[in-house]
């Protein structure tokens, strides 16, 4: 069988890292058509198109046989030459996808009203119905056991949430991998943990100190921003080796994991919109504020609202700033 320009990628990684010790230039360069791999030149081939391994050229094209031969004597510079240009060419075909300005911002806006709905809305609404249990329990909001529970809801609310949507969407007839998507939720549901972890505690410190509600804020959607990020490479790490949906840490994963962090920094700074101890200083009260005597459903449909108003914010300046290919929804 022929190579396939959309399989070298794959193809040449795993070559790249196991024979580079065995690597010799024989092959100068090579170019690819969208149905064969093609060579164009090949060091020490002359006019009867014969490979380095001996072996005749068939039409030009290589099979896959043939290819191994060849790129085990290609110095490791150039194979890393080679899969740079495959990566390079699987963004420009994922950018096709969309080759409207409006067609990307649709994907856009569609992507984040997905993650809303099934992940930011429930990881609010599960921390506050957590805290409730929290108190219930006699947890003080200045104590681990507190923090530890409210960030297990965070976990539970976005675990539930992205599984329970993603099941929805199968249900619908869409081609969803189950098993992979569970394992995704669980993913994100661990960095969420970290988040919800760190809020209570940041909150209270920052009030310690005497900030302002807009200075509140800025510091929790810092801090849990980065707590979020921390956790989702830490998780990428410990789970991509027995998980399948869960992709192993990478360069471009890493650029990923950090916008949609700086996202939930939005959706977890505006959470702070839901304490009415800041008075009128709390510009956010009358949308989101949980005041006294709120019945426990409230306030928990009123905590899903303030992360999904402060991530719909957030992702919105993403969407509409940054260029085709460059945004972690694309």
């Amino acid at each position: 069988a022929m190579i396939k320009s959309s399989a070298v990628s794959a193809f040449l990684r795993p070559v790249g890292r196991n024979v580079a010790a065995a690597c010799r230039p024989n092959i100068a360069t090579s170019t690819v058509n969208r149905r064969n791999f093609h060579v164009s030149r090949v060091a020490n081939v002359q006019a009867t198109d014969k490979l380095s391994s001996g072996a005749s050229i068939s039409g030009g094209s290589l099979t896959k046989e043939q290819l191994m031969e060849e790129v085990k004597r290609l110095p490791i510079a150039d194979i890393s030459a080679i899969a740079k240009y495959y990566n390079k060419e699987e963004v420009q075909e994922k950018q096709k996808i969309y080759p409207s300005y409006a067609g990307l911002i649709k994907h856009r806006f569609r992507v984040m009203a997905e993650v809303t709905v099934s992940k930011i809305f429930p990881a609010g609404f599960g921390w506050q119905a957590a805290s409730v249990q929290a108190g219930n329990l006699g947890y003080e909001a200045n104590s681990l056991g507190f923090f530890a529970i409210t960030g297990a809801g965070d976990f539970a609310g976005v675990l539930i949430g992205h599984t329970l949507f993603m099941a929805g969407k199968k249900a619908a007839g869409f081609d969803v991998d189950m098993r992979a998507q569970a394992e995704t939720g669980f993913l994100l549901g661990s960095a969420a943990f970290c988040s919800g972890f760190t809020w209570q505690p940041t909150l209270n410190a920052l009030q310690e100190i005497g900030l302002s509600f807009n200075q509140s804020v800025v510091g929790v959607g810092a801090a849990c921003a980065l707590a979020f990020f921390g956790g989702l490479r830490a998780c990428r790490t410990v789970y991509s080796p027995f998980m399948g949906g869960v992709e192993e840490p990478t360069y471009q994963n890493l650029k990923a994991d950090a916008q949609l962090s700086v996202a939930i920094g939005g959706a977890t700074g505006c959470f702070v919109g839901t304490d009415v101890s800041y008075g009128d200083a709390n510009w956010l009260r009358g949308v989101v504020g949980i005041e006294d005597g709120t019945a426990d459903m409230v306030g928990q449909v009123l905590a899903g609202s303030s992360t999904a108003l402060g991530f719909a914010v957030t992702q919105t300046a993403q969407n509409v700033a940054m260029t085709k290919g460059k945004c972690w929804v694309d």
